[in-house]
């Protein structure tokens, strides 16, 4: 072999093994610099499909509380009334309205009231001094009468036939005077009575209307009927009544809600409506209960869309989910809550991170981690679906391959 090849043979081993050891090394080094962190494993899992929806824990019974109902009462202003989430014993008092009203209205009918026992006591007076005079001029009449009959029986073989006749005309007259007094004393005697009813039940009148209001009044402090929790009543825009707030009669301010009978009423969006059937699966997750996921079924899905909520248009149906590990201490109805209803399932699917996935042109791409190499290789996936953090891939990447959490360029 010449010198020549000799050294052309040498600096092609020196360039391979020159080569070589940078392979070597450049490929320790990418390994070195790839931690568990940056990889994830493609998972072949049974994956649910879930739909996501807001809403609020109420009791299926509760007792509400109004404003005490009063006749012609029509509206009442609160005063007073307990916190909310007071733990109430039966006759323990809830709240209370103005009086002011119903105190000038009870300050009439007692004046009235005394007046009319005035008016009686006054005409029965005035009767039984009438009565009185009555009857004293009809013993003078009927004294008069006798005394005429006497005169008129001893006249007969006495006096000549004109005195008679005179003396006859008289005594008529006399009974006729008797009769005419005979009926004023019972027309003043009937009169008398009847006036006395009349005034009796004005005052059975008045003495119901004074009983009535301060019946009335004492109901406007309403006491608890049942045992409990106070709940307050909020309105359609979620507002609960206030100290000072007129308060129609027929609307409730509180609730004491059997607490055993707490449901989720949750507000599914028109879209997925038709997903949901009773019987699926719910977790549910209260705001004011952190850390803490409650389970439950669909118990029923109702039939009528509705709007949302005055400023919000969109259309959501009504779902009812019994809670099946419900914790009555700390649970109370209007807690916020969110839950998720599993409506289906995709089985044995692979599933990767969403934030593993670079969206390029409306196609999908991950960063397969290349053993051999130590690299990572671009490739194309297909997803079926996702659920905001987590997708299911159709084709593209097979169960255990390891694919880089985050791309990089």
């Amino acid at each position: 072999m010449t010198l020549k090849k000799w050294v052309v043979l040498s600096i092609v081993v020196v360039v391979v093994i020159v080569a070589g050891a940078y392979w070597i090394n450049h490929s320790k080094d990418v390994s070195a610099n790839i931690s568990n962190n940056e990889l994830i494993t493609a998972q072949k899992v049974n994956f649910p499909v879930l739909v996501s929806a807001t809403g609020t824990l109420q009791a299926s019974k509760s007792v509400s509380i109004t404003p005490p109902q009063i006749r012609n009462q029509r509206r009442f202003k609160l005063i007073r009334m307990v916190d909310e989430g007071t733990v109430v014993s039966e006759g323990d008092f809830l709240m209370e309205f103005d009086t002011s009203d119903i105190a000038r209205s009870l300050r009439d009918e007692t004046a009235n009231f005394q007046r009319v026992q005035e008016d009686r006591q006054m005409k029965r007076s005035d009767s039984d001094i009438a009565l009185k005079d009555l009857k004293l001029s009809l013993e003078q009449a009927k004294t008069e009468l006798q005394k005429l009959e006497v005169k008129m029986a001893s006249q007969v073989d006495l006096v000549s036939g004109i005195e008679i006749e005179q003396t006859r005309i008289q005594r008529d007259a006399a009974r006729e005077n008797v009769e005419l007094l005979e009926k004023k004393v019972e027309y003043q005697t009937e009169s008398g009575q009847l006036a006395l009813q009349i005034s009796r039940s004005n005052e059975r009148h008045y003495r119901n209307r004074i009983d009535m209001l301060m019946d009335a009044m004492e109901s406007y402090s309403v006491r608890a009927p049942v045992a409990g929790v106070v709940i307050y009543k909020r309105d359609w825009n979620n507002e609960a009544k206030e100290i000072g707030s007129n308060v129609f009669g027929m609307d409730a301010v509180m609730e004491i809600p059997d607490l055993s009978t707490i449901t989720a009423r949750l507000a599914v969006d028109e879209i997925d409506s038709g997903k949901i059937k009773p019987g699926q699966d719910v977790k549910i997750s209260v705001d004011a209960v952190q850390g803490k996921t409650f389970s439950g079924k669909v118990a029923s899905v109702g039939t009528i869309l509705k709007q949302a909520t005055f400023d919000r248009p969109q259309k959501v149906c009504d779902v009812f989910v019994q809670l099946s590990d419900l914790d009555t201490q700390r649970l109370r109805p209007g807690m916020n809550l969110k839950s998720q209803i599993q409506v289906g399932q995709y089985s044995d699917v692979v599933v990767i991170p969403l934030s593993s996935i670079e969206e390029r042109n409306g196609r999908s791409y991950v960063q397969v981690w290349q053993p051999s190499t130590k690299t990572f290789a671009w490739r194309e996936i297909q997803l079926q679906t996702n659920d905001g953090i987590t997708a299911v891939v159709e084709s593209g990447l097979t169960a255990n391959e390891k694919i880089r959490a985050k791309p990089k360029a």
